[in-house]
């Protein structure tokens, strides 16, 4: 009898793997719009060249957006990035009458206008609070940089032709992208040593924008391919191990960009099909690819002038 009913037993299951396997078919979760409690700093321009970028503030809790920047005698404030207790912001801006970039710094619903941290004739750009908050990486010249917020002191951290810089998840080393256009790299700078490696070299396409997620990953920006260069968000990984493109991408415009929300959701920006201007923000998954419009949060977010540079705190 036990013989006769484990035959029986298999002779049931075996059509339903082969139906399975005939289908070809494989079931993706779909994962609903997150409810985010954070907020979120990011800005829009008209086009880069216009220099009239203005800086926004969205409350995911509240519902709340705010243009931050309007009474800011700053040109073309962009490219911000949150504290670690999201008290502050450092961006990159012009001073009028300057004529270069400079790295500003801003306490969130002060009365006070943002301070001016490299005033001079040096080209600064791209500021990144270390996890600390008592360091910020930017790029000056084209050189990796860093000040001491107590004491203002300046060191520079890497040879001619690097920018974007970002620390990792312990503040000891910084993740960068090396040289520009069709010929750009992503490289790690122990900060100590001031030993530089490559990470990920994508031949033929432009690697860049890293942006740290926790102590093994961060995400990156770079190309589909020499023939299609679109761009793509990449996970990397602090070891260099073979990076992964993420389920959320398309070949239907750029995905790029990418600031995490959490393990499962990033912010981006992305060209896609349906937007309402050149870039638009959205928040896509991670693991199932997900996507939807950040005008699901609040109409207004999105427009006509491109959206860019969007950072979150939790």
């Amino acid at each position: 009898m036990q013989k006769i009913f484990l035959l029986s037993l298999v002779i049931i299951l075996l059509p339903a793997c082969e139906n399975g396997e005939d289908s070809g078919e494989i079931t993706k979760p779909s994962a609903p719009l997150p409810e985010l409690r954070g907020k979120m700093v990011y800005h829009a321009y008209s086009s880069y060249n216009a220099n009239d970028s203005k800086m926004y503030l969205f409350d995911f809790g509240s519902k709340q957006l705010d243009l931050i920047s309007g009474g800011w005698n700053i040109i073309n404030p962009m490219n911000a990035h949150f504290s670690p207790d999201g008290r502050l912001i450092t961006f990159m801006g012009i001073q009028p009458g300057a004529g270069n970039w400079s790295i500003y710094i801003y306490e969130l619903g002060s009365s006070q206008p943002p301070r001016n941290l490299t005033s001079g004739s040096y080209r600064d750009e791209d500021p990144k609070f270390s996890p600390d908050g008592k360091r910020i990486a930017f790029k000056r010249n084209s050189q990796i940089a860093e000040m001491n917020l107590e004491t203002g002191r300046i060191t520079l951290l890497s040879p001619v032709g690097y920018s974007m810089p970002y620390y990792n998840f312990e503040g000891t080393k910084i993740v960068c992208s090396k040289d520009g256009a069709n010929d750009s790299s992503i490289h790690l700078i122990d900060i100590q040593t001031r030993i530089m490696r490559t990470l990920y070299d994508n031949p033929g396409l432009q690697d860049y924008y890293p942006i740290g997620t926790d102590d093994k990953s961060f995400y990156y920006t770079t190309g589909y391919l020499p023939s299609n260069i679109i761009d793509q968000v990449y996970r990397g990984y602090w070891s260099g191990l073979k990076s992964a493109r993420l389920p959320f991408n398309g070949t239907d415009g750029d995905y790029s960009d990418a600031y995490p929300v959490d393990d499962q959701w990033l912010i981006l920006s992305s060209s896609r099909t349906g937007t309402m201007g050149g870039y638009d923000l959205y928040v896509a998954n991670v693991e199932t690819g997900d996507i939807y419009p950040l005008t699901d949060y609040h109409r207004e977010i999105n427009t006509s002038r491109e959206e860019l540079g969007a950072v979150y705190f939790k």
